[in-house]
């Protein structure tokens, strides 16, 4: 069936894109010219008289010499416009990275005085230091090189670029701008409108008086009038318009305004110089430092640079929360925005757990960071580093650092995991403590941890083992009454349970301890406050003391000394009694004993508690346990 064009009613074949007639878009009308649906309610005889006419006007347009002068005005919609070479991608289309210019050479060329100019229509590409496209926009560029760019698309550029990767290539260098206006004018260099044939439009002052044309990407004209209000923003006045995409304004040949199209709303009218007063004042580096440099996210975006090492990139996301916010949310640009920078951080610090310095990743980063980020989970790896790494300082600002959030989001589900792991930051200091010989902050941090998690199983048994070290065994058998569900938990409680009942087994009595099946059992005594070494002998009928420490307790051994006759399965032979000083075993003590001087083979400095000293107290001997539970008489 063939296609009906809706401008001028003519038919045109199926493929065909534009009008045979006039040359109007077949996907619809022009926005110049759409009639009211009303419009169309012609009767026959008026169609084919239409149908006729243009049939005329059509013979008589290919009578005209192929040198004949271009008329006054050229309008998408004329028969000319056809023959000018203009190719169109739809009515909404806009120029793409790998497409050609959309208007060529021949397209409303001429001069201000008389008909339009052409413009030159490219991709502007905006990259960040590391080379991340960070936008990219449709731009104009008038015949000096000039283009107008959004403030939001400038944002953290490092270079800006038209046509990149084809032949004619520019940079943005320099350019004019003021402080926080929302569109500036920026040139190339090198000027590759200038230098191309023929050459963009001008630039120039709007004029209120005449007539205002809109022209397109896909190269459609139409006339347009300014609302009343227009809004001064530096050299442009600002006033709506319902376009979405990218167009140009223009009067007489000369670009007048622009429409950026999504990137920034509404339609720019120029007001500034003519173009040929216009010179650059100044660069993109300076634009850089009064829009973007010094604010927190020029520094956080070092976190997706891969260039820079984990440990620096996450000081200077911690050193950035000393910096103001710049930029309104909206502003930012996507690359930067939080949720790139929560994934860039958290692939960070989860390198941080798998590092030997996984200490120095807690330490280059601050809770008031992650916060900023909006990420739990990015606090439980920190967190999670913390208790990887076990040292004191770090656990103990990670637990200050838990303190408020409890205080902040203790109702929030969201950050139920994160609580979860601050019971574990007390458990790890304890445990660190202790290990290190520190048992009064290991009783620390069990007492703070108990008091912040009083139901949590571990720090329960914890406190429970702290009770049982400072004999509170009523305390300590109330805390293991309660069950436990994790394995580990599960031991640890049985040995304590075994524990406390030994010490309600030895309460009041003296326990000595020694290897579970062992059959000698040792110990030291303290001999009139000298330590002594001995072993205890159930068998034995006599405690000795080895000569070695007669001199330490004072007692001299002569002629005159008591002796007393020792057998042996080997000898026989008669050995020095002695009088002892008190002897104290473990609190058991014993006044006024007598010991045989004897030094025991292989172990000369050993001395020998027999039934002489045992036989003063009831004995609970246990071999499997490895107890001697002593109970005075």
């Amino acid at each position: 069936m063939s296609r009906q064009c809706l401008e001028c009613e003519s038919f045109n074949d199926d493929d065909a894109l534009h009008c045979d007639q006039c040359g109007n878009s077949l996907d619809g009308p022009s926005p110049a010219t759409m009639r009211h649906p009303g419009d169309r309610s012609l009767s026959m005889v008026q169609t084919m008289a239409g149908v006729i006419l243009m049939g005329f006007v059509w013979w008589g347009i290919q009578q005209v010499p192929a040198d004949a002068p271009v008329g006054d005005e050229v309008r998408p919609g004329d028969a000319g416009f056809a023959d000018s070479g203009a190719r169109s991608t739809g009515t909404d289309a806009n120029p793409g990275p790998g497409d050609d210019f959309l208007l060529n050479d021949q397209i409303l060329q001429g001069s201000r005085s008389g008909a339009a100019a052409g413009v030159l229509w490219g991709w502007v590409q905006v990259t960040d230091p590391s080379g991340r496209t960070l936008s990219q926009l449709p731009a104009v560029v008038t015949s000096g090189g000039w283009l107008a760019l959004p403030r939001v698309a400038l944002l953290g550029a490092a270079e800006v670029s038209f046509r990149e990767g084809k032949p004619g290539q520019s940079r943005v260098s320099t350019g004019r701008f003021r402080r926080s206006d929302d569109l500036s004018l920026w040139q190339l260099d090198p000027i590759s409108a200038a230098s191309s044939s023929p050459s963009s439009a001008p630039l120039a002052r709007w004029d209120s008086h005449l007539p205002l044309q809109l022209l397109d990407s896909g190269g459609r004209q139409s006339e347009w009038e300014p609302d009343p209000g227009l809004i001064r923003n530096g050299d442009f006045l600002h006033g709506p318009i319902d376009h979405p995409t990218a167009a140009v304004l223009m009067q007489q040949g000369a670009i007048v305004g622009w429409i950026p199209g999504e990137i920034l709303e509404g339609a720019w009218l120029w007001v500034g110089s003519d173009e040929d007063q216009l010179t650059p004042v100044a660069t993109l580096d300076d634009f850089q430092a009064a829009e973007f440099d010094g604010g927190r996210i020029a520094a956080t975006r070092l976190l997706l640079d891969e260039q820079i090492d984990d440990l620096t990139a996450l000081l200077r996301l911690d050193q950035a929360m000393g910096r103001g916010e710049l930029l309104p949310a909206e502003e930012i640009p996507v690359p930067y925005r939080r949720k790139a920078m929560f994934e860039a951080t958290r692939v960070r610090l989860l390198r941080g757990l798998e590092a030997e310095d996984g200490g120095s990743y807690f330490d280059a980063v601050g809770l008031d960071a992650l916060l900023w980020l909006e990420g739990p989970d990015l606090v439980a790896i920190w967190l999670s580093l913390a208790i990887r790494d076990g040292a004191v300082r770090r656990l103990s600002r990670a637990a200050d650092a838990g303190d408020q959030l409890y205080r902040s989001r203790a109702d929030d589900p969201a950050w139920q995991r994160v609580f979860g792991l601050l019971p574990d930051l007390f458990v790890t200091g304890a445990e660190s403590s202790r290990s290190s010989g520190l048992d009064s902050e290991a009783i620390a941090w069990v007492v703070s941890g108990r008091a912040r998690f009083p139901a949590d199983d571990a720090l329960r048994l914890l406190d429970a083992e702290r009770l049982l070290d400072a004999q509170q065994l009523d305390l300590c058998e109330e805390l293991l009454q309660l069950e436990v569900v994790r394995s580990d938990l599960k031991l640890l409680r049985q040995g304590l349970r075994s524990r406390l009942e030994r010490e309600r087994r030895v309460e009041g009595r003296v326990l000595i301890e020694f290897p579970p099946g062992s059959s000698v059992i040792e110990a030291t005594a303290l001999v009139g406050g000298i330590p002594v070494a001995f072993i205890i002998d159930t068998g034995a009928s006599a405690t000795s003391i080895p000569s070695s420490v007669l001199a330490a307790l004072g007692i001299v051994v002569d002629q005159n000394t008591p002796r007393r006759r020792v057998r042996t399965a080997s000898d026989e032979f008669e050995a020095p009694v002695v009088s002892l000083p008190p002897l104290d075993l473990a609190g058991a003590l014993v006044e006024g004993m007598q010991a045989t001087v004897l030094d025991l083979p292989g172990q000369p400095d050993t001395g020998l508690l027999g039934l002489d000293f045992l036989g003063r107290f009831r004995i609970d001997l246990d071999v499997d346990l490895g107890w001697l539970i002593l109970e005075p008489r």
